[in-house]
């Protein structure tokens, strides 16, 4: 145990100590949860161990084993947030940068189909934040399926462009086109999730992580789908505890 441990045994400093470990377990405890319906208990303990931590007030052998354990527990804690994340994450982002991952996925949609891709990619490309890299493979990916599906396109261009502080997604494709405004859905793709495809998909994906989504089309002359994400950089990697 540190001189300062020792000094402020339950005190202040123990209290915002405990308080961030709680937000962030409780954080990570909830990405768990969505993920394989676990995490709760984390939190549980967690408290447990705050309790008995403001308990060991004035008693510095019994606040530094407290601490131990919420340290112990934030470790395995994070551990666990690692392999969620890593099962949300398409397999193409595991081995490659988003541009390299998005050409690939691309590639590999036209093949055998009557559509032929072009994709570009402006700005200087930089590592985004995982979330962020994962919602704009996701969202080409159901662009793509729409246009195979719905569009009767003959070509389509997918460009991603790195901005000081968007990076903007567009799929274009040449194909029937629709009328956004129709209230009907009159293509079927505007259906908002339809076979997990639609366009409320799409939004809905964006705006967990703080982006948004614009359709432009017509009749006749093509659809644009067009995604704005904030340029969130990839963290730094955690150092141990």
């Amino acid at each position: 145990m540190g001189p300062d441990e020792a000094a402020d045994p339950g005190g202040l400093r123990t209290r915002w100590v405990l308080l961030g470990l709680a937000y962030a377990l409780l954080a990570v405890s909830t990405l768990a949860a969505f993920v394989q319906g676990s995490g709760a208990a984390g939190v549980a303990v967690l408290v447990a161990l705050s309790a008995a931590a403001e308990r060991a007030h004035g008693d510095a052998e019994r606040w530094g084993r407290h601490m131990a354990q919420v340290r112990s527990l934030a470790r395995q804690s994070l551990t666990e947030a690692r392999r969620s994340v890593r099962a949300l994450r398409p397999e193409p982002l595991e081995h490659s940068h988003l541009p390299d991952a998005l050409a690939e996925m691309t590639r590999r949609w036209a093949e055998g189909s009557p559509v032929t891709p072009a994709v570009e990619v402006t700005g200087t490309p930089r590592p985004l934040a995982g979330a962020v890299e994962t919602t704009l493979f996701r969202v080409a990916q159901e662009a793509l399926a729409n246009v195979a599906k719905h569009s009767g396109a003959r070509h389509v261009w997918v460009t991603l462009s790195y901005l000081d502080d968007v990076v903007l997604l567009d799929v274009r494709d040449d194909g029937t086109g629709f009328d956004p405004s129709s209230a009907d859905g009159s293509r079927p793709a505007v259906r908002a999730g339809e076979g997990g495809y639609g366009v409320g998909t799409m939004r809905q994906r964006l705006r967990g992580v703080g982006g948004s989504l614009e359709i432009e089309s017509s009749p006749g002359q093509g659809t644009v789908v067009a995604a704005l994400v904030p340029a969130l950089p990839a963290p730094d990697p955690v150092e141990p505890m």
